[in-house]
């Protein structure tokens, strides 16, 4: 018997049209252990270097982490591995929600999609049922509509759907994998999921997972949410508290848009507003996100609710993730009721959060200078606002400039010429980075966004200082608690930071 996985995998090879349960090596995740160690033993055994991003031969692997769908708090990551389009190289983007932990219970630690279909098709796993269905009827529909009508056609409300939009269907390399309360976003993991012919991978499970120590373990998940909850009302100064986020309680959510606004750059990652956050700005902010928050959400076994379901008006309800509330809102230097507007249509055509305002802030930089001229971008509305959505739709249909712009900002530039590579300065790995940290010195940050394989430390940040303290007794201090650090020589990195300016 098999512990915490399940010990079987679904290859399915979409030119062929089979589907094969394949039982996986227990010695692979003593090696390797969850999701990601396993996906890219998978990719480095199968996928020749020299293969390109959307060759037949890549595979696209959605693998359900080690303890996805046990009692551990938090575990319900889908890790979706394949080549970037963007970048070349081996590529992960990972998502919450309930879908890793579904196909555990339909009885699969991954799904592994080789080949290409010749017609657009979803999947359909259902316990030991797994099908390959035609999708003709979902083309060039929303991610989040195309999961409600797969739903409604299997008569299964409880289904996790994983869908692209047009963005994935016509291969922007910033396209991502939409999934309700998350998605798998960078990296241009839609754009390999759409050339494969795949609109999405619907999964329900009724079945169970073992667990060999079963009372120990909810031990350990208990001492977990305790640690949590201590945390949570007594963080480690400059740290976020653990539950802090989009969930929080407002006045803790309206600081954190305070430090974000101010600190992290605004447009093409150019400019930082100190000042900006006003009284008048608070009050603002807050009535958008009163008129248009309907609920809180978290994922699967979650304690943080740092998700909502936001209701523009006269828009459809969608699922706003993460740091997204303000990506497209600090891009286009506008305010937050447009931010939370422009998301939901990003949702649907299924575009990166952090990639896709970056790529048009780029644009309508290189406009301004002119190095785009009307010649390029005829019918470009004149208000700033109108111009971002007009940008977005260009970019997801690959229209015009549009199909430039879709291959990303190193790309673009390149292809654009003219002296536009110097604005394309927010990229690394030939990949846009949210202006998170960057030109602010922190040397752990810095390490971290430059050697990662995911190519942002979103996912790690809460246990990362949001900047090095100035005073060298306080790094001192907080060295001696920081048990996450990956490597004893980071923490005399940050000790021997020093403030210079």
């Amino acid at each position: 018997m098999r512990y915490a996985e399940t010990g079987y995998h679904l290859e399915i090879d979409l030119s062929r049209g089979s589907i094969d349960r394949v039982e996986s090596d227990p010695r692979d995740t003593e090696l390797y252990l969850g999701g990601l160690g396993t996906n890219s033993k998978i990719l480095w055994d199968r996928v020749a270097p020299e293969v390109e991003p959307f060759s037949s031969e890549i595979l696209l692997i959605f693998g359900a982490g080690l303890l996805c769908g046990t009692p551990a708090t938090g575990c319900n990551r889908t890790i979706v591995s394949t080549i970037s389009p963007q970048t070349k190289l081996m590529a992960f983007s990972m998502m919450g929600g309930f879908w890793a932990p579904e196909l555990k219970y339909a009885g699969y630690d991954k799904v592994i999609l080789r080949g290409k279909s010749p017609d657009l098709v979803y999947l359909w796993i259902h316990d030991d049922k797994v099908e390959i269905r035609d999708a003709a009827h979902l083309q060039g529909m929303g991610a989040t509509e195309t999961a409600d009508l797969i739903k409604q056609e299997l008569n299964e409300p409880k289904a996790q759907v994983a869908a692209i939009g047009m963005a994935g269907e016509n291969r922007v390399y910033f396209a991502s994998i939409e999934q309700g309360r998350s998605s798998a976003s960078r990296l241009g993991i839609g754009a390999v999921m759409g050339d494969k012919g795949v609109n999405a991978v619907a999964v329900r499970g009724t079945g169970d997972i073992n667990i060999a120590q079963p009372v120990e373990f909810m031990e350990l998940c208990h001492e977990v949410l305790e640690y949590i909850k201590f945390r949570n009302e007594n963080p480690i100064p400059g740290v976020m508290a653990i539950l802090q986020g989009l969930g929080s309680p407002q006045e803790m959510a309206i600081h954190d848009e305070k430090w974000h606004t101010e600190n992290f750059m605004w447009g093409n990652s150019r400019e930082r507003r100190k000042g900006f956050w006003t009284d008048e700005v608070k009050s603002a902010w807050t009535q958008t996100m009163e008129d248009m928050r309907t609920r809180l959400i978290s994922c699967y076994n979650c304690p943080m609710k740092c998700g909502a379901t936001i209701s523009p008006p006269g828009q459809p309800t969608y699922m706003m993730k993460c740091f997204s509330k303000l990506t497209y809102t600090m891009a286009a230097m506008s305010d937050l009721d447009f931010g939370l507007k422009i998301a939901q249509h990003a949702t649907e055509y299924g575009v990166d959060g952090f990639s896709t305002p970056q790529v048009m802030a780029f644009a309508l930089e290189l406009y301004e200078n002119g190095i785009l001229t009307d010649d390029d971008m005829p019918g470009l509305p004149s208000d700033n606002e109108g111009r971002f959505y007009w940008l977005l739709d260009k970019i997801v249909r690959r229209e015009g400039i549009g199909d430039v712009l879709a291959n990303g900002t190193y790309w673009a530039a390149k292809e654009i010429g003219n002296g536009a590579e110097e604005y394309a300065h927010n990229n690394i790995k030939k990949h846009e980075q949210l202006p998170l940290k960057l030109s602010m010195l922190n040397p752990i940050y810095f390490l971290m966004y430059s050697t990662g394989e995911k190519i942002n430390i979103t996912q790690i940040e809460g246990q990362f200082p949001q900047a090095p303290y100035p005073k060298r007794e306080q790094r001192e201090e907080f060295v001696k608690d920081w048990f996450q650090v990956p490597d004893e020589k980071f923490k005399q990195y940050f000790v021997d930071w020093e403030l210079r300016g």
